[in-house]
């Protein structure tokens, strides 16, 4: 009990595993045709119900995720039970086209009541105001991550006439022109374009599904590089009131805090992360404390100091 205490996620996650593992067992072992069917809906029922009881018991009732989060709990059961027992749960094909037109309105809905807060104003970031609205109706936030990110390419790639994102009254910089990085990823757009037909029909010789499967991630390719290459004018690097906001497109995000920047040189520091990467810093900033950076998809690196290349923008006459 006190595990599961301390860690409440952990512990749906693993008896929601095993209710889903005890429910085909009890399948398996049902001997009548007529008692195959009422086992098979009464696995249902702990697919959906019970898991989504533990759910409310153990995650949302302590508060740690909000009471939105059940329906899609509640759905993903649904949806492995259309798999496990499709006798039972008929249509999985409809359950998935409804739970994405939910989804889709679900976000649209959230994105016009959070006009309403400071994260959503007109010139506030998309990527906070997916993660917002998300961060509400996700039983994880890590999935919401993954799904913020998703998003956000299809935003980025788009969404005509892209401006900028940068608050009110701050001062932006960019760090991309320099090293001439968007033309390499729109050139890397360009390739994976260029090779969807090339590739489509080599493969078709072997496996049509492999042929196909390898088209889509060959446009899927073209298109999250065609998304970062704009994301690096419309987010910006800025300096704001008490923080400095380092932004390398959807790559890569920090958040500096002035009163914890140590040092502003050109000295080398030897564990510095380079922005943009391949490239000679201008100039380096060491930190008091380890700052957490975000990258892609919610993955996240410990930054001790940066070293940057700006574009026709010196940061040290600000900070120091």
């Amino acid at each position: 009990m006190t595990q599961i205490r301390r860690y409440p996620q952990v512990a749906f996650l693993a008896l929601a595993v095993l209710v889903n593992v005890l429910a085909s067992a009890a399948v398996r072992l049902a001997v009548s045709p007529g008692r195959l069917r009422v086992v098979e809906t009464a696995a249902v029922f702990d697919m959906t119900l019970t898991v989504t009881a533990l759910y409310y018991f153990l995650v949302v009732r302590p508060g740690i995720r909000p009471k939105a989060s059940l329906a899609v709990v509640a759905f993903l059961g649904l949806l492995r039970a259309s798999f496990a027992f499709p006798a039972v749960v008929p249509g999985r094909e409809l359950l998935l086209a409804a739970g994405e037109v939910a989804l889709v309105s679900a976000v649209v809905v959230g994105l016009r009541r959070s006009r309403s807060l400071s994260v959503s104003e007109p010139d506030a970031d998309p990527l906070d105001r997916l993660r917002a609205v998300l961060s509400g109706l996700l039983p994880s936030d890590g999935l919401a991550r993954v799904l913020v990110g998703e998003l956000v390419l299809l935003q980025y790639a788009f969404t005509p006439n892209l401006k900028p994102h940068v608050p009110a009254g701050a001062t932006p910089f960019t760090l991309h022109k320099r090293a001439a990085f968007n033309d390499l990823i729109l050139g890397l757009a360009l390739v994976s374009l260029l090779e969807v037909v090339p590739v489509h029909l080599v493969a078709s010789h072997w496996s049509h599904t492999a042929a196909w499967i390898l088209t889509g991630l060959s446009l899927y390719g073209g298109m999250a590089a065609f998304a970062l290459s704009r994301s690096f004018d419309a987010r910006p690097c800025y300096l704001a009131g008490d923080r400095v906001v380092l932004r390398f497109g959807l790559i890569f995000t920090l958040v500096i805090p002035l009163d914890q920047i140590a040092g502003a040189g050109t000295e080398p520091v030897a564990d510095a992360l380079v922005l943009p990467r391949n490239t000679e810093p201008q100039f380096y900033l060491t930190f008091r404390a380890p700052l957490r950076a975000e990258r892609m998809f919610g993955m996240s690196k410990t930054v001790r100091a940066v070293g940057l290349s700006t574009d026709e923008f010196d940061l040290r006459r600000f900070i120091a």
